[in-house]
């Protein structure tokens, strides 16, 4: 779990726009500047890397009711344990 988390922080941080200090799971997802281009560019990095589908659909919100970067990190243990 752990190698899913520290990989999942460095795709965000490559991404994340205007942070000053790198993502943990605390940072809250509206703080990382990510936009709707970003978002399919960090979905499709996470499922190369960690060679898991991650279900997108472009006209819903991709976040649902997550709120952190620790949310995410949970949501895709989540599907990579399915």
């Amino acid at each position: 779990m752990a190698e899913i988390e520290t990989a999942l922080l460095e795709i965000i941080k490559e991404h994340a726009v205007g942070l000053t200090e790198p993502p943990t799971r605390e940072t809250e997802i509206n703080d990382l500047g990510i936009d709707s281009f970003s978002i399919v560019e960090i979905i499709y990095e996470v499922e190369e890397k960690l060679g898991v589908e991650v279900p997108f659909n472009a006209n819903e919100n991709p976040f649902g009711d997550m709120k952190t970067v620790g949310d995410l990190i949970d949501a895709l243990n989540n599907l990579i344990n399915k």
